[in-house]
């Protein structure tokens, strides 16, 4: 089994309540190198199937306990992945996170093959693998890597050719595109997204969710969350942002069909946004042979904003199907 470090809470709790979305230090391979693991209700059920989400830069908090307690009641324990260097841990080694490496998409597949050792490490079978935004490259990349996951979800994936239009405020679009163009715009984008940040992280996220009616009612109902968000946004490495965003928005917009056509998967999107984004992922859904689902409710955080679309989702024909033929 996994060497389980001490758990850990990113909120402030009243110490009378253990949080059900605590998260622990999981160590692989007896290494020292570790991974931020929230295991709702704290331990494996193994009456349940795995549902484990890997999260994006503009969200690092698992989803809303009314989130989790939703998935459980339908036969799914929500476990959630966080990444190095958004939370906790340490970030993978600066000379992954170089230009030249960036563009090879070696932090992608370093990061790819960590889960894979973390998804055996804590004996996860049968795993529905959900990404969220800027993860769903290395999600891409886990669902080949690793036997185990067999049914993935790509929720709000960014290959988008024109992503720029997306982003919204138009301030926010410009800041963002200038960290990731270049190392020279780094430095000045991160200090300037960090003190709006640091400012008023709420008033930073309702800005950046503005599109969607849905993403405003769960950052309203989950202001702790968004307020824990931004602290770990403050204290990233400009390291991370580059990498995260380059390969997300840059680098890697153009999947391989061959590879996506063979995988048991669906993409998830939402309505609220913007027409010219909604006809770029249809069609780019269709050129990579995967189902798409559009929510009513959501965007950046549509799986969050629509649990219910999610749940159609993992009891679909061919989510059963390749859930059903894992060996248990």
């Amino acid at each position: 089994m996994a060497r389980v470090a001490h758990t850990h809470s990113d909120k402030k709790g009243n110490g009378s309540t253990p949080d059900p979305r605590a998260f622990r230090y999981v160590s692989l391979q007896d290494s020292s190198v570790q991974v931020e693991v929230m295991m709702y209700r704290g331990q494996r059920d193994p009456t349940l199937l795995p549902l484990v989400i890997i999260n994006s830069i503009d969200l690092v908090m698992p989803p809303s306990i009314a989130f989790c307690d939703q998935m459980w009641a339908a036969g799914y324990q929500v476990i959630f992945f966080r990444r190095p260097g958004f939370g906790k841990t340490p970030s993978l080694p600066a000379a992954l996170l170089c230009q030249r490496e960036v563009k090879k998409r070696a932090p992608v597949a370093a990061e790819a093959a960590l889960f894979r050792l973390l998804i055996d490490r804590l004996e996860l079978k049968r795993v529905t693998l959900l990404g969220l935004g800027t993860a769903n490259s290395i999600c891409l990349r886990l669902a080949q890597l690793c036997p185990e996951v067999r049914f993935t979800i790509y929720a709000n994936p960014l290959f988008h050719p024109s992503i720029w239009d997306v982003i919204r405020p138009a301030w926010l679009g410009r800041m963002i595109r200038q960290t990731a163009m270049s190392r020279s715009g780094l430095k000045i984008g991160v200090r300037g997204l960090r003190a709006v940040v640091r400012r008023d992280p709420l008033w930073f996220y309702t800005q950046f969710a503005q599109k969607s009616a849905g993403d405003l009612a769960y950052i309203d109902a989950n202001k702790d969350d968004f307020l824990q968000a931004g602290l770990h946004l403050q204290h990233m490495s400009a390291d991370v942002f580059y990498s995260d965003l380059k390969t997300a928005l840059i680098e890697d917009t153009c999947w391989d069909p061959d590879v996506t056509q063979g995988q048991a998967a669906a993409i998830l999107s939402g309505v609220e946004t913007i027409r010219s984004f909604s006809e770029a992922i249809t069609a780019e859904a269709e050129r990579l042979g995967l189902p798409i689902i559009f929510a009513d409710s959501g965007d950046l955080f549509v799986p969050y904003a629509s649990p219910d679309v999610v749940l159609e989702i993992l009891q679909s024909e061919p989510a059963r199907r390749a859930v059903a033929d894992a060996p248990a």
